[in-house]
């Protein structure tokens, strides 16, 4: 997590708090004449004369201490008025004492009172009682304060930087793409349809056509685009509402994909063992290992005689994986790997077929390893007419519901090559979650669209 520092209100001064509760610090009692903080009413321990209240930000927690013989009348009034998850301002001095947090307390002069809660809450935000995975969805608007949820997003919101931070200084440019659409992108994916002024349309599966578009003007080019695809599949990787990492690269191939994917894995978990490390020990995961260079890669026939010979999986061998063959897989190899020359009647119309062998496409997935499963797709694209005329042939389907983006490769296209890797899944993997639904603020799945 990036340090906070001083509380700063852009544009304009807080009268409700100066400092972050983590600056109630021992280092900080001579800094500050007076402060006031402002969060959420944690943990209350009230002993009658002496009242302990800890309060949260999203700094962290600080104490603040109350004696009836010492406190202002009306500070010592309002504190005996609160509840769990209230909200107040409190404005003191900072005292040093070691058995508080961060080595100190703070000594109040004024509380105000913002915004009382109800004395009953449906789950607890400490989380010292436990409450099943259903409980913390169904509240998921309380849910969203426990420190486990905020650990997951800061992550989340470093694993974002990270991930742009590595695109930007490779020279990547920022893609932003449209989210309804005349024609579904991914043949083989559910779809959600709606009415778009009389005319069918649907919610974007993937960016895929118009990040290869874009790749005539920028030709390197990334994005993390929002997807939707009407899963009904009820597994700990599948979602209907999720975002991609998405990257395309003009004149590159299935090789240079593989090559920046590893790379990119490589600095974006490094990233976060560097800055999100206490997040890492909450969520219990400081067993991440920062992949190795180059990451391993086996052919789709090689991971499928794995599975027969030492997993003991019978499924046909021209079969796509099966989710436990898949899971298998993931937990067979220690590191992130690669998967390559998929069969061509697995592959989408986009997919350029192996140089040697017709009947393979020049692609490749990303594994995750400890049964995480697969994070990405991608590989050489179709850059000619003709091809792709001949792959929508293969595929039984109808030219004319591509016009434009047939159109797109009469006037010089470039040899490109790309992927999507899957967001959630690569935080689901970083943060060791069990089901991919954890790693989302508010998650839509077959049986979740509130809140």
């Amino acid at each position: 997590m990036n340090d906070m520092t001083t509380y700063t209100m852009y544009g304009q001064n807080s009268s409700w708090k100066t400092q972050l509760c983590s600056e109630i610090s021992k280092e900080n009692t001579k800094k500050y004449e007076t402060v006031r903080v402002a969060g959420w009413v944690h943990f209350i321990r009230d002993k009658g004369k002496i009242i302990f209240i800890q309060l949260r930000d999203a700094s962290g927690l600080c104490q603040i201490t109350l004696n009836e013989t010492k406190s202002p009348e009306e500070a010592f009034k309002n504190a005996k008025q609160l509840s769990l998850e209230s909200i107040i301002s409190v404005e003191g001095i900072i005292k040093e004492d070691a058995r508080s947090i961060n080595g100190a307390e703070l000594i109040p002069s004024i509380i105000f009172i913002l915004s009382k809660a109800e004395p009953k809450i449906p789950i607890d935000i400490n989380e010292k009682v436990p409450f099943d995975k259903d409980t913390e969805f169904r509240f998921r608007e309380l849910s969203i304060r426990t420190k486990r949820v905020q650990a997951i997003m800061n992550v989340k919101s470093e694993i974002a930087f990270a991930v742009r931070n590595f695109f930007r200084k490779n020279g990547f440019f920022e893609l932003f793409t449209p989210y309804i659409l005349s024609t579904a992108t991914e043949g083989g994916a559910e779809k959600f349809e709606t009415s778009y002024f009389g005319k069918k349309a649907f919610l974007a599966q993937s960016c895929q056509f118009y990040k290869q578009a874009a790749v005539q003007t920028h030709e390197k080019v990334f994005g993390i685009i929002p997807s939707w695809r009407a899963e009904k599949s009820r597994t700990p990787k599948h979602i209907t509402e999720f975002h991609q990492i998405e990257n395309e690269i003009a004149f590159g191939t299935n090789d240079t994909i593989m090559e920046i994917q590893e790379n990119l894995l490589h600095e974006v978990v490094k990233h976060v063992k560097e800055h999100s490390n206490s997040e890492l020990v909450l969520l219990n995961r400081t067993d991440l290992k920062i992949p190795e260079l180059p990451m391993k890669r086996v052919t789709f026939a090689e991971a499928k005689k794995i599975l027969r010979e030492k997993l003991n999986f019978e499924e046909p061998a021209d079969a796509d994986f099966t989710t436990p063959e898949e899971t298998a897989l993931s937990k067979y190899f220690p590191d992130p790997f690669f998967i390559t020359k998929f069969p061509t009647h697995l592959r989408g119309i986009y997919y350029e077929t192996d140089p040697e062998n017709e009947k393979l496409t020049d692609s490749m997935d990303c594994v995750a390893p400890e049964g995480y499963g697969e994070m990405s797709s991608g590989g050489q694209r179709v850059a000619s007419k003709d091809r792709l005329l001949k792959r929508l042939e293969i595929a039984n389907m109808d030219p004319s519901n591509f016009e434009w983006y047939i159109r797109m490769f009469e006037y010089g296209f470039p040899p490109h090559a790309g992927y999507g890797l899957g967001f959630e899944r690569l935080i689901r993997w970083i943060c060791g979650l069990e089901h991919i639904r954890e790693g989302i603020l508010f998650p839509r799945t077959p049986d979740l669209v509130t809140p």
